[in-house]
């Protein structure tokens, strides 16, 4: 009979080291934002999109554990922050007791979600 400590440690591994939301979740969800054409969209002072003449654009975020602030930007307008709402992604509730993999998908912000996936941006005219 052959040595089936590798499968068993390799199974093992397996087992404590991937969790629901990291298998079945990807780390960065699409949001759509709606507004005024040539909006540009910022975090943290790191500019992630424009808005194109269409009125729209998609932007890849990073999911996180806790709500994310936007800033949308347009030149003769006020400056406008967004809130992206972060929720329990029900992927994880998939892990029901499995401690490891809770804290693996706590840990890769996988076990939440942004709730909302489309976002209207209001801007505000600055008055001169």
């Amino acid at each position: 009979m052959k040595n089936k400590k590798p499968l068993v440690a390799a199974l093992c591994t397996l087992l404590l080291f991937t969790s629901c939301g990291t298998l079945f979740t990807p780390t960065r969800q699409q949001i759509a934002f709606t507004g005024l054409p040539a909006t540009k969209i910022y975090d943290n002072g790191k500019k992630l999109g424009e808005i194109s003449e269409d009125g729209i654009t998609t932007i890849k975020i990073k999911k996180k554990l806790n709500d994310k602030q936007l800033l949308a930007k347009k030149e003769g307008y006020k400056n406008s922050i967004i809130t992206l709402d972060a929720v329990l992604n029900p992927v994880s509730i998939v892990n029901l007791t499995n401690v490891f993999a809770w804290a693996i998908d706590l840990a890769t912000g996988k076990c939440c979600r942004w709730d909302n996936e489309i976002v209207e941006i209001e801007m505000e005219k600055v008055n001169e």
